[in-house]
């Protein structure tokens, strides 16, 4: 049943569809401070809490109900910038100790885990984009798993409920103009929730090169057409400034 992809809450109508490495962490910790009125005790575990999140299903609601709400969404990320944050987050950071067999199957192909030059975290990142190729194209080593998959992996339920479609990179602004009509103050609820910020070994730019970047591209394709296609509507909408509050709308899948 494809709505139990879907979180939401009993407080707001809202329905969420998570895809790992584009700001879930955030947005959980959203939902459960809106749902609850108070911080998850530990917001950059909040993952561990999934289960005690409301689908909806739990509701009773299917396709028919949810294509035609108004706070239906997901949140889409740049692909490089998503390869980025699982290199920076799951493969050298701290989050590969609840993420070991990605590191481990990585290590076995010359990854440095004690990298400390960019060209050593480039290296590591050819390495990984190598491997995340054969793993997507053929399954070895490790099953597919949502933190890698493409985001275009889950179009199903995109298309099922005609979600609307928010850019990571301005999800502040633009979860505040989603949802504003209905959480007037959603910004002050912004300001007291942790930002899940990866440490980052050196700047992106220093360790992506532009051929390391074309193959995280190729890689990922349809992610980069998707997220072109819906960042070229928001800024259509809203004329390339920062997204306000105000008369738009804000981009279903359909209109992209």
């Amino acid at each position: 049943m494809l709505a139990h992809r879907l979180f939401t809450l009993r407080r707001y109508p809202i329905r969420y569809l998570v895809i790992p490495k584009c700001g879930c962490t955030f947005v959980k910790n959203l939902l459960w401070r809106l749902e609850r009125g108070a911080a998850h005790p530990n917001p950059l575990r909040i993952h561990d809490a999934d289960p005690d999140f409301l689908r909806a299903s739990d509701l009773n609601l299917c396709e028919r109900d949810i294509r035609a709400e108004e706070y239906a969404f997901t949140v889409l990320r740049n692909p490089v910038d998503r390869f980025f944050s699982l290199y920076a987050d799951k493969v050298i950071g701290d989050g590969y100790k609840t993420f070991v067999p990605l590191r481990d199957v990585l290590l076995k192909r010359g990854l440095k885990c004690d990298a400390v030059s960019a060209a050593d975290h480039t290296r590591n990142s050819e390495i990984m984009a190598d491997w995340l190729a054969e793993n997507l194209s053929n399954g070895i080593d490790l099953e597919p798993e949502a933190h890698w998959t493409p985001q275009s992996y889950r179009l199903d339920v995109m298309r099922a409920f005609d979600l609307k479609l928010i850019i990571a990179n301005q999800m502040n602004e633009q979860i505040e103009a989603l949802l504003y009509d209905m959480v007037p103050d959603i910004r002050a609820v912004f300001s007291q929730i942790e930002m899940n910020r990866s440490r980052k070994p050196f700047e992106k730019g220093e360790i992506l090169t532009k051929n390391l970047r074309k193959r995280i591209n190729a890689i990922y394709v349809e992610d980069r057409e998707l997220f072109q296609k819906a960042r070229d509507v928001w800024n259509s909408r809203t004329g390339r400034a920062r997204v306000r509050v105000g008369h738009f709308t804000i981009p279903r899948l359909s209109e992209v």
